[in-house]
């Protein structure tokens, strides 16, 4: 292959994160061609005051937003336990549901153009039909701790949640027992802050309080649980830190072999100088799943920075 088709391909998105993968360094001029090609279309369309529509209400701070899948609604979760839905395309406020939790609302995610679960710092998911926000469809409850993320794989149609309790757990909401929901814990680790999907569902990309990320490639939540029980990402990584053998780690080589067909595991430390990741607090992914950004703090909180 010529030289100059060789450096566009590892200039390429694609080709910079096989790259990664394979521990190849980055040349001069790589990261500023890298950053232009991918932030250069990032430009704001529109703004507007929601203030002006609800005045009377104090919902504190708006801690996520969500568009449906055909772009009509946008419902924001906040901090003072309320919901609320916007029209985009006319800027105005069509509802809010005071007190839909007993705590903060952390995040909301549409399964589909009308359906979308929200979750609380009260340890519970909610489901809500967007056509009737008079009560909620169904109560999810299985975490033990501040629910912070929700997630939906449409290609499994799993609703996927995460929380400080350490623990993810898929939720089939197509079927309903008189015991709620069918759920299952998939996955567990100390230190979880935030877990992501990418928008195909094929990568689960997962931030802890370890200073390092975690993406579980070729995923397959069914078989997520048999695949990865008894690994501790904590322990592997203090095995490679300290680069001495570990039994209990070693186990768990085969994880990360480039050969593995499913849920094949990656962890990601590789910040830029100067960036004390110590606790990677929350994650962004591209929406075609070209990048993720993280917000990466020291363990004192003396620095911040987004990479």
């Amino acid at each position: 292959m010529p030289k100059y088709k060789r450096l566009q391909n590892r200039f390429s998105i694609y080709g910079s994160l096989r790259g990664r993968e394979l521990g190849q360094k980055t040349f001069l001029g790589f990261e500023d061609k890298f950053s232009k090609k991918l932030l250069s279309s990032i430009l704001p369309c529109s703004s507007w005051d929601h203030l002006e529509d609800c005045r009377e209400r104090d919902h504190g701070g708006v801690f996520n937003l969500e568009f449906s899948q055909d772009g009509s609604l946008l419902v924001a979760a906040c901090e003072k336990k309320s919901v609320l839905m916007f029209d985009p395309l006319c800027h105005r406020l069509i509802h809010s549901i005071d007190n839909a939790h007993r705590d903060c609302v952390n995040c909301v995610r549409f399964l589909d153009s009308r359906v979308f679960a929200t979750c609380s710092d009260d340890s519970t998911v909610a489901l809500w039909d967007a056509r009737n926000l008079k009560n909620r469809i169904r109560t999810l409850h299985g975490h033990s701790n501040w629910v912070k993320n929700i997630e939906f794989s449409s290609r499994e149609d799993l609703l996927v949640t995460s929380g400080f309790d350490g623990s993810i757990y898929t939720w089939d909401i197509n079927s309903y027992t008189e015991k709620g929901f069918l759920y299952n814990r998939v996955f567990h680790t100390n230190g979880l802050m935030r877990t992501r999907l990418n928008p195909d569902a094929t990568k689960m990309i997962i931030c802890t309080t370890s200073g390092y990320l975690i993406i579980i490639h070729d995923l397959d939540l069914h078989n997520l649980p048999v695949d990865l029980y008894g690994f501790k990402p904590n322990m592997y990584r203090l095995m490679q830190l300290s680069r001495a053998t570990i039994p209990m780690a070693v186990r768990y080589n085969h994880l990360f072999s480039r050969w593995r067909r499913r849920n094949r595991v990656e962890f990601v430390t590789d910040f830029p100088v100067g960036d004390d990741a110590e606790v990677v607090s929350s994650l962004q992914v591209h929406p075609q799943g070209w990048a993720v950004l993280s917000r990466n703090i020291s363990n004192d909180e003396s620095s911040e920075a987004c990479t």
